[in-house]
């Protein structure tokens, strides 16, 4: 199922059984997961695996997951070959944890929303999140929920950061990487421009579980953490950087918030520097752009999707020309700011 708006060429009553059965393919995603199957048929080799050797491994009834496993196939996860079922291409790219952009945490990450979902009506009462983490939960369990949300968001992040890196020819000099989470996106920086160095910037409770991410990789050796709240109006850093990272930051917060954001942001930005704004917006992918506002409603204090012309316009204020605003082939857009237009110029259009 592909979330699209309603088109009135089409059958109106199909669209709206679609949207009601739309958790049926979502729970059969997160089952298969769960259950490392596509890992299990993985294991097995080239050559696949057939029901009966499935079933044992999987601790499933062989009649069921016969049945299960043509709704996997008709998703367009699996292949079958007379009796013996296969991953295909996509499950191998993105559903494999060995692959670089395995997507897996991401995708159980958003199981992990429903609770969130399931106040919706209560939510829109109130006017506001309803649904809180109990006031007794122990650092231990806090530290557990970051490490998998900063797993999800790395899923995320390597899917979008190489599109991100691609409007670029060159770079050299400082990055930072605001709001870093994983550090992926600065990693992929440091990856295709060897003469760069990055500052990770986040909260003292995060940096841990980023730097559990990063030091296993080549780039740790380039990398310096920052610990600090990006909502207060200074950060504590004494230089200006060629390129300042912002992804998926504008919509964890409200206006007010963000104005101190990119206000502080613009302070450290180079005289040839550029500055990316990586997020949902409203004008770009509607359905999956209000879709994330409301789940932004429902589990944060005031986060919220924008218009990417609030944020161009906000950026102006700060005497910084921008880019329009640039979707990438997913559900996300960029806008570059910088001091100068000539700045902008070296970047590609792609």
């Amino acid at each position: 199922m592909v979330m699209k708006g309603y088109d009135p060429k089409t059958n109106g009553g199909q669209y709206l059984e679609d949207l009601a059965t739309a958790y049926w393919v979502s729970d059969a995603l997160f089952t298969a997961l769960e259950m490392d199957l596509f890992q299990t048929i993985d294991d097995f080799g080239i050559r696949g695996a057939s029901l009966a050797e499935l079933a044992p491994k999987l601790g499933a009834n062989e009649s069921a997951l016969e049945r299960y496993l043509a709704l996997l196939k008709s998703l367009g996860l699996l292949g079958q070959h007379q009796n013996i079922y296969y991953n295909q291409l996509i499950t191998k790219e993105y559903l494999l944890k060995d692959n670089p952009l395995y997507q897996g945490d991401s995708i159980l990450w958003r199981k992990n929303l429903r609770d969130d979902w399931n106040t919706l009506k209560a939510s829109l009462s109130a006017g506001g999140r309803v649904n809180f983490l109990p006031e007794d939960i122990s650092e231990a369990e806090l530290n557990r929920r970051r490490a998998n949300y900063i797993r999800a968001m790395d899923n995320v992040a390597k899917l979008k950061a190489r599109d991100c890196t691609a409007f670029f020819t060159e770079l050299s000099g400082a990055i930072l990487d605001v709001g870093t989470g994983s550090g992926a996106m600065a990693l992929a920086f440091l990856d295709a421009f060897p003469d760069t160095e990055a500052t990770l910037l986040d909260i003292k409770q995060m940096l841990p579980q980023t730097q559990k991410l990063v030091e296993p990789t080549t780039f740790s050796d380039r990398v310096c953490y920052h610990a600090t709240n990006i909502l207060e109006p200074e950060w504590g850093l004494t230089q200006k950087y060629q390129l300042i990272i912002l992804s998926n930051i504008v919509h964890a917060y409200a206006e007010t918030e963000n104005e101190q954001v990119l206000k502080t942001a613009a302070n450290h930005l180079s005289d040839d520097g550029i500055m990316l704004i990586h997020d949902f917006f409203n004008e770009h992918h509607p359905v999956k752009a209000h879709l994330s506002d409301i789940n932004m409603f429902l589990n944060t204090y005031n986060g919220k999707v924008f218009s990417g012309a609030w944020v161009i316009a906000e950026l102006e204020k700060h005497d910084l020309v921008t880019s329009p605003l640039l979707p990438l082939t997913t559900d996300t857009a960029l806008i570059f700011a910088a001091r100068s237009q000539s700045a902008l110029d070296h970047l590609c259009s792609n």
